[in-house]
């Protein structure tokens, strides 16, 4: 390591000591001058130190940055923002760590009383350097900043636009159940079997005396019907043996059949026709 006192200062302060002095003997002329000697040039080697420690440092934060512009190119599946954010972390410690190094370095320089312009210089490069690459790490996370702020509003879009989307399904679906449902509203019929007499009870037919049937003129009991889908019933099996039927159904949109176990079914020719008039079918059977 170079020491900031040359060898041959040491002849000259040897002189200046001796012409200076007077009365004093050579030996301790010579023990005072080793000893500024030895200040000197620990004072020398502390300052190489430091800078040797902020040039490390420097070369540690070039280290970091090539990182920091590299990473990500592998085919490992990690969080780049967050690795980012700790990186730039690491870069400003070390920043700071230097700052301190070159303070305590400028402080030993000024105590020899600033004279050494090459290392005035070196601190001054260093100084420089740090402000350098300070401004560009507070780029870097000025740009950190501004790419979290547009993925937070991208996120917030994406999520506004699932919300959108969710809504829109949720109506369509919404929309389809109903013209579903008035599909089979619109297609629903319902019929009812039973004995005169049954029919009577349940309130699906009246006759007075001496009157005409009359057929769902008051209050029925909606209960004692089956519904069904004019859609697809085709047949509708009575379990009598014999049926009339009561409500107004065209006579040429149907025919009663006979069954092989003795009883009737009602078969229904045209359902469109057969159910146009009235969605309710009363099949008497005997």
């Amino acid at each position: 390591m170079k020491k900031l006192i040359p060898l041959c200062a040491m002849g000259a302060l040897l002189l200046a000591s001796c012409s200076g002095e007077k009365g004093k003997s050579t030996a301790d002329s010579l023990q005072i001058v080793t000893v500024q000697y030895e200040q000197a040039s620990d004072l020398n080697d502390s300052l190489l130190l430091l800078m040797g420690d902020i040039y490390d440092g420097l070369d540690s934060i070039n280290t970091q940055e090539g990182l920091l512009y590299s990473m990500g190119n592998g085919s490992e599946k990690f969080d780049r923002r967050a690795e980012v954010r700790q990186n730039l972390q690491g870069i400003k410690d070390r920043l700071q760590k230097n700052r301190d190094l070159l303070s305590q370095m400028q402080a030993k320089l000024d105590a020899t009383g600033g004279e050494n312009t090459v290392l005035k210089k070196t601190v001054a490069d260093l100084q420089a350097r740090i402000e350098r690459q300070e401004a560009k790490i507070a780029d870097l996370t000025t740009q950190l900043e501004a790419a979290n702020t547009e993925i937070q509003q991208l996120n917030e879009q994406v999520t506004k636009g699932q919300e959108d989307l969710q809504a829109e399904t949720s109506a369509r679906e919404q929309a389809q159940a109903e013209a579903t449902e008035a599909e089979n509203a619109a297609n629903r019929v319902y019929y009812a079997i039973g004995t005169n007499k049954e029919l009577k009870q349940n309130g699906l037919l009246e006759k007075k005396f001496l009157g005409a049937t009359k057929v769902l003129k008051g209050e029925f009991n909606e209960n004692y019907f089956t519904v069904g889908d004019k859609r697809n019933l085709s047949v509708i099996n009575t379990g009598g043996k014999k049926v009339k039927i009561w409500s107004n159904m065209p006579k040429d949109s149907y025919e009663i059949i006979d069954n092989a176990n003795g009883t009737q079914s009602v078969k229904i020719l045209n359902p469109q026709d057969f159910w146009q008039l009235t969605p309710f079918l009363i099949i008497q059977i005997d």
